[in-house]
């Protein structure tokens, strides 16, 4: 099962607890954990309220899980970028069809500024979760 399918964004559910205990228990019977980590993460698995919350208990330490708003952030701009580009291609359209004038000017500039926009928050997500691996693989 991928780690995306396993600890999503969302509530944690029963499941997903037991999933994760397995996981640091199996980690400690092959000698990765001592019993001291293998508690304290136990520990984080039982507070986590959220799947990224209990990800980061599973992956590292408590401070390490990104914000939920940043995990869906590129998602969110995407289906916006997309949204507003149609609606303005819907515009630029009926102005071109009524009016008769037609300007892609206009329509290159908001398609093009927009997706501009939404790279950079992919980028900007992109860029968080290479700086915590860095920083979670750091002695």
């Amino acid at each position: 099962m991928s780690e995306s399918s396993r600890f999503g964004l969302g509530r944690v559910t029963e499941l997903d607890r037991k999933l994760a205990a397995t996981e640091i228990e199996h980690a400690r019977s092959t000698g990765a954990y001592d019993g001291g980590e293998a508690a304290r993460r136990l520990a984080h698995v039982r507070r986590a309220a959220t799947r990224a919350a209990l990800r980061a208990a599973v992956a590292g330490g408590a401070g390490t899980a990104p914000p939920p708003a940043l995990e869906a952030a590129p998602r969110i701009a995407g289906a916006l970028w997309a949204a507003v580009s149609a609606a303005n291609f819907v515009i630029w359209l009926f102005i071109g069809l009524i009016g008769g004038q037609w300007d892609p000017l206009w329509l290159i500039w908001v398609v093009l500024g927009g997706g501009v926009l939404a790279v950079g928050v992919w980028g900007a997500r992109d860029r968080d979760r290479r700086m915590r691996t860095a920083s979670e693989s750091a002695p």
